[in-house]
């Protein structure tokens, strides 16, 4: 059985991986508040993931396997029924091979007498509004759901990396999440009224991690931009974002909203070359990404002056346009494009380097690898580096080492420019 929307799915646990651990309990919370029983898959363990590898031929992407892992994870636990039970695994057309992640999990089940089992595989060419579409104000929740986990996943990593007290920060963040889920969850109210309580229990997040003491510290700023997935899974990515912090760096991540903008744009972008620019699609997914944006700012609000020194772009277009001179987002599709257009972007924003998360083989991680070069010849020399992930790519420590003393001696390059040009004003 294959599903796509959360009505149809009502009588069943739905499964949601792990991609990034605050937005997947926060999309759970928001289907639990139009009466799905919204569960974020357990931890893949070692037993897991080996059985994960047995059914595959080791050319998927890393993330093919990480998410199967999770499910059988949660299909060993005590109490799974495959009758009741359904996976969240989103799809998507074009040459990523993420398109081929539902098809092959689903004749994978089949082929092991889980057909029972369903799946709930919303597509990105109609901008996931499928997911949503029997289910009053769930596309809605899900976006304040996105925005309201990248916000506290930002705030965390501005705060962390100079705590005085280890642990102040995680703490704040655990509290703020499960606040903000209990926000999401709750059915009751207009949307107003439900959108006011998930602003507040924002507000009370921002002075959570306000009171966190922390000090001055002389840390180089990484960006981190890559595959969505592995970038933002601590498992696939072997905690690469504390390895950072340990090391003396503060990362800059990016985050999935960026991704959900990019997807409305090549919605539009396709309604156009299809020639239905005044179409009521068109007018639909206009007003779509206009409440959107809306809730956006409302959301933001809650951080007012918390987070003003990483601000995010104004809009994906300006991704867009940075990625244009190296790859121009209406030929090169998906996240090589977003990658590229981030690097340039964190670069003007003050980062020391950029890091780009891609799963081994990824053929967006590959496809930006070829024109990194070009970007730091034409971004002042910025180091940029793809670390590719998998199950195999043992402690990265020594190889971060390396990429942070290439950032430190490029803003030690670039603040003595900087001094020099001041000098050469004022005499």
């Amino acid at each position: 059985m294959v599903g796509t929307s959360a009505d149809r799915v009502r009588d069943r646990v739905v499964f949601i991986p792990r991609m990034c651990e605050g937005a997947s309990r926060t999309y759970a919370a928001a289907l639990r508040s139009v009466g799905v029983d919204a569960r974020v898959c357990p931890p893949a363990g070692a037993r897991a993931l080996e059985l994960a590898k047995r059914h595959t031929s080791g050319e998927e992407c890393y993330p093919q396997v990480v998410t199967l892992a999770e499910l059988f994870e949660a299909m060993d636990r005590p109490g799974f029924d495959p009758a009741r039970a359904a996976f969240m695994m989103p799809t998507t057309t074009g040459p990523c091979r993420f398109g081929q992640y539902a098809p092959f999990l689903r004749r994978l089940l089949d082929r092991l007498g889980y057909g029972d089992v369903a799946l709930v595989s919303p597509n990105s060419d109609e901008g996931y509004r499928d997911v949503a579409d029997a289910a009053r104000d769930l596309r809605r929740t899900l976006w304040w759901a996105t925005v309201g986990a990248d916000l506290l996943r930002r705030a965390l990593l501005r705060t962390r990396p100079y705590e005085g007290e280890a642990g102040r920060a995680d703490r704040a963040y655990e509290e703020s999440l499960e606040e903000l889920c209990r926000a999401l969850e709750a059915p009751s109210g207009t949307t107003a009224e439900r959108r006011e309580r998930v602003v507040e229990s924002l507000r009370r997040a921002a002075g959570r991690f306000r009171a966190v003491p922390v000090a001055p510290a002389d840390r180089v700023l990484v960006g981190v931009v890559g595959e969505i997935f592995c970038r933002l899974s601590v498992f696939s990515n072997h905690g690469i974002v504390r390895r950072l912090e340990a090391l003396g760096a503060e990362a800059w991540l990016s985050g999935i909203g960026e991704w959900v903008w990019y997807v409305n744009a090549w919605e539009a972008y396709e309604l156009r070359r299809r020639g239905r620019a005044l179409s009521r699609a068109m007018l639909g997914a206009r007003l779509s990404q206009w409440v959107q944006r809306r809730d956006e700012h409302e959301l933001e609000a809650a951080f007012a002056g918390f987070l003003d020194d990483r601000p995010e772009p104004h809009g994906v277009e300006e991704i867009l346009d940075l990625a244009a001179p190296y790859l121009p987002w209406e030929g090169a599709l998906g996240e090589m494009v977003m990658s590229v257009g981030k690097a340039v972007y964190l670069q003007g924003r003050g980062a020391d380097a950029v890091m780009d998360v891609s799963p081994f083989g990824c053929m967006n991680g590959v496809v930006s690898e070829a024109v990194y070069p070009r970007v730091r010849r034409d971004h002042g020399g910025i180091p940029i580096r793809v670390f590719y992930v998998d199950e195999t790519a043992g402690d990265p420590d020594l190889r971060l080492e390396m990429f942070l003393d290439l950032a430190r001696a490029y803003r030690a390059r670039r603040e003595g420019a900087g001094q020099a040009a001041l000098s050469n004003d004022l005499f």
